[in-house]
């Protein structure tokens, strides 16, 4: 290299190293100016109009579509929401299950609030109860036109009461500030619907009931078994020749497989019995009892990623998703984790599912289209 030609990329990377230098003092006078501050705070809002009205003709097309709004288990997982999935169809949304963070995603991603037709609930434990307050109050914030389905086993009165008494303060101040006709009092309710065997009887496991049969969308529970949590449900959801089911919490269940037989997408929960094992010998040597006894014990009421496959094998499925995922690892271990077991018994149609996961299935057609709403 001659020294002409040296001295030459010298300056130039002395330039480069001035304007990198000055990009940020430069950057931050822009940003405090006030015109500039306005100027960039209309682009983005007008930027999010659009993206929701996006999300509004999604939910308006006629696909069958399940969103994963939250993929994670009672144990924290920066990167996951709490249990939580949407089934969207006909310009309506059902959750199913509502935890901790889930409702916030479906708003970043621009999914319309007031488009919320129910909650049905697949069990009481707390994990998946516990944004129930929020998924109601902000749907109808949002302008969602009546009060609130919720559906579940025997004892589900009482958690929508206790959730309204607990949110009852709340309500009247909205109300007194923005006017009853603004937020219509009665669309605030929430309605419990039991899903029952016999009165006070929750379903066996295997055992169906029929939730709902209204504008091409069928519904059905099915009896799984958490013992000794219970009622515990699924949920299977029939549009346009199309189906989707979640499993809730369970263990391998060959009776949930036989009643869901023929489903297109299977989302079921699964739990790394290896590794809880593993953590639980970190535990003991550490002293830590408490921790190494609880992780035992949910190791008998969950499903293994493998008994997972299996039971999407023997359901037929098209699809088998993995949710609810326990225990929580870094994104790079989660997918090898999980993947590895579930693929010797399946060795095709798996995905781990994710926050924003996306599958639709369009009406009379035979696709499932993966896509990711983050």
């Amino acid at each position: 290299m001659t020294s002409s030609r040296r001295r030459i990329l010298l300056v130039g990377a002395g330039v480069i190293v001035a304007l990198v230098l000055l990009v940020g003092p430069v950057r931050h006078a822009l940003l405090r100016m006030p015109a500039v501050q306005s100027r960039l705070f209309a682009r983005g809002l007008a930027h999010n109009l659009d993206a929701n009205a996006a999300g509004a003709a999604m939910v308006n097309e006629n696909e069958l579509r399940v969103v994963l709004c939250g993929t994670a288990s009672p144990i924290p997982n920066a990167d996951r929401a709490g249990p939580c999935a949407a089934v969207i169809a006909a310009g309506k949304i059902w959750m199913v299950d509502v935890g901790g963070g889930g409702w916030r995603n479906l708003m970043l991603w621009h999914l319309p609030g007031d488009h919320l037709t129910a909650v049905l609930l697949t069990h009481f434990h707390s994990d998946h109860i516990e944004d129930l307050g929020e998924v109601n109050l902000e749907s109808w914030v949002a302008g969602r036109p009546s009060a609130l389905p919720v559906y579940g086993g025997p004892g589900v009165a009482d958690v929508v009461n206790g959730f309204l008494a607990a949110y009852a303060h709340d309500t009247s101040y909205r109300i007194a500030h923005h006017g009853a006709e603004m937020l219509p009092p009665d669309r605030e309710k929430m309605i419990p619907h039991v899903i029952e065997a016999a009165p006070g009887v929750p379903l066996h496991e295997g055992q169906t009931a029929l939730v709902l049969d209204q504008d091409s969308m069928k519904i059905t529970a099915i009896g799984v078994n958490h013992a000794p949590v219970s009622p515990a449900y699924a949920y299977r959801f029939d549009y346009a020749g199309r189906s989707v089911v979640i499993s809730g919490d369970t263990r391998a269940s060959p009776a949930f497989a036989t009643a869901v037989a023929g489903v297109d997408v299977m989302v079921h929960e699964a739990q790394a019995n290896d590794l809880l094992q593993q953590a639980q010998a970190i535990m003991a040597e550490h002293g830590n009892t408490r921790l190494q006894k609880l992780l035992g014990d949910i190791q008998s009421y969950h499903t293994t990623p493998a008994q997972a496959a299996g039971i999407a094998n023997q359901a037929g499925a098209k699809l088998l998703i993995l949710t609810h995922l326990t225990p929580p690892l870094p994104a790079f271990l989660a997918e090898p984790a999980f993947m590895t077991e579930m693929e010797r018994v399946r060795p095709a149609g798996s995905l781990l599912g994710y926050d924003g996961l996306m599958v639709s299935l369009p009406a009379g057609s035979d696709a499932l289209d993966v896509s990711d709403l983050r």
